[in-house]
């Protein structure tokens, strides 16, 4: 085939038939275009002879960016944080804010499903489908997530899930990466004097996010040889035997700075007779970034963002049920220095 210098995206989408649209979605890797037409679409423009224009390239992104995307749809956010509790309504606003503004940028409204357990499935489906809603954001965090409880039909659905809890992990989830913030986490706290770390928090908890304090700290040692071998002290909860326990667990350990990731922690610390940070250091695996507390933010504005972009990019391309790998996209958090460790 003759290549010609001049050739437009007009021109190859006469070749192949299609719109000038389709040819420039393609060309520029949109969700909307499936892998096969875009496929196509690459090897005609390079048969023909078509060149990108970079300036015009340049000009249509900033065009595209500044115009605000047509309605396209509704998308649902199953929580089972209820936002009357004010405790959960933080945590929950720190994601939900950020995902629905990215989620009206690319032409879509999101609406919160709140308190949704496994029991409530029928209820829920039968909602999303009186409303036309294709694309599911799940966010969980107060218990694992266990799919086959949730009697949904799924190939009904693009759905990404929110977190690391998965029991099994069958669907696409976006995250933190937990380890690698508190790999970063326990480098911050050596680099502010602390040498003894040891891990207070309660068992559950651990249990549920794959026991990610225990690991990440191992992997931590792994990295700092001469890193002391301290062994956590994971709780059932946080009543008076709890106390006690933890008293003699930092005295045998000379533990010099507790990670955590439980509300409650400074206040069972403080009342075995230590003060914080004047006796002992506090750091939190995930901390609200407007609050005074230690440790990492996890980066909720960026996490929401991705969950909608995922969940859309799915919806677009087709992507429903359960995949056959699911994918995983995990987010590095910013440290948070705050006034539960002491300064550097």
């Amino acid at each position: 085939m003759k290549r010609n210098p001049t050739c437009t995206m007009r021109d190859v989408a006469a070749h192949l038939g299609i719109s000038h649209a389709t040819v420039s979605r393609a060309l520029r890797d949109d969700p909307r275009i499936t892998s096969a037409v875009r496929l196509r679409v690459v090897k005609a423009a390079n048969k023909l002879g078509y060149r990108r224009d970079p300036k015009l390239a340049e000009l249509m992104s900033h065009m595209r960016a500044s115009k605000k995307r047509a309605f396209q749809g509704t998308l649902a956010w199953i929580t089972d944080h209820d936002p009357s509790v004010p405790a959960e309504r933080a945590a929950h606003e720190l994601h939900w804010e950020h995902g629905v503004k990215r989620a009206e940028e690319l032409g879509y409204k999101l609406e919160c499903f709140p308190n949704s357990y496994p029991a409530d499935a029928a209820r829920i489906e039968r909602r999303l489908l009186a409303q036309g809603i294709q694309g599911i954001i799940i966010q969980q965090y107060k218990a694992a997530f266990h799919p086959p409880d949730w009697k949904l039909n799924w190939s009904r659905f693009a759905i990404v899930y929110n977190g690391l809890s998965q029991t099994p992990q069958c669907l696409d989830s976006v995250d933190a990466d937990e380890i690698a913030n508190c790999v970063q986490l326990y480098t911050q706290l050596t680099n502010l004097g602390y040498r003894r770390i040891g891990i207070c928090t309660i068992r559950a908890i651990e249990l549920a996010t794959n026991y990610c304090l225990g690991t990440s700290l191992h992997r931590f040692a792994l990295l700092h040889p001469g890193t002391p071998e301290i062994p956590p002290c994971l709780l059932p909860d946080f009543g008076p035997d709890s106390a006690r326990v933890t008293a003699r667990w930092l005295q045998k350990h000379r533990v010099d700075v507790v990670v955590s990731q439980v509300r409650g922690i400074k206040e069972m610390l403080e009342s075995t007779g230590r003060q914080v940070p004047q006796d002992l250091g506090l750091a939190y695996q995930g901390v609200n970034p407007h609050g005074p507390n230690t440790g990492m933010c996890q980066r909720e504005d960026l996490i929401a963002s991705v969950n909608v972009e995922a969940v859309i990019a799915s919806v677009e391309q087709g992507r429903f049920g359960l995949p056959v790998v699911p994918r995983l996209t995990l987010l590095q958090g910013t440290w948070h220095p705050g006034t539960t460790c002491r300064a550097s």
